[in-house]
């Protein structure tokens, strides 16, 4: 049997380390008042340096302006029939990274090439059915569409 002065003086012994990482974790989470107070804001006309840098994707991302809302002004030439390069002519149609997508109806185009702002090139899809239909184009700045005639080919 261990006599009760040994025992006591472990209790106390662990009593006091318990205590003393009570507090060191206490101790950890505080802050200085130095780092608790608020950055002073910078002076007129001095470069601030930003603390960390913009992630890869926020500095690769294209620059695509919503406001440059896109308009279809007509297609080129005026007839036209499945199988049959077209231009699709307008305004606001931005970069090529900004440009969406194409389609005849419902009928999405996979291949198409953005010449400029103002003038897309696609080949009219075959298997449309001959009649009016709608040539839509989406951009970055939002959606344009024109009705055209396609003929039988």
């Amino acid at each position: 049997m261990i006599n009760g002065r040994s025992c006591k003086k472990t209790f106390i012994y662990s009593g006091v380390v318990i205590a003393g990482l009570i507090g060191i974790l206490l101790c950890a989470g505080e802050v200085s008042a130095a780092e608790k107070a608020p950055k002073e804001p910078p002076q007129k006309g001095t470069s601030v340096k930003p603390e960390t840098a913009p992630p890869k994707a926020v500095t690769s991302a294209p620059a695509c302006d919503p406001n440059l809302h896109p308009k279809v002004t007509g297609v080129v030439p005026d007839h036209i029939k499945p199988g049959m390069k077209i231009m699709i002519k307008g305004s606001g149609f931005g970069k090529k990274e900004c440009f969406k997508d194409v389609s005849f109806g419902s009928t999405r185009l996979k291949d198409y090439k953005l010449v400029s702002d103002s003038t897309v090139e696609v080949t009219v899809p075959a298997g449309l059915k001959p009649g009016m239909m709608k040539v839509h184009i989406q951009t970055a700045g939002g959606t344009a569409d024109d009705t055209v005639l396609l003929e039988k080919k």
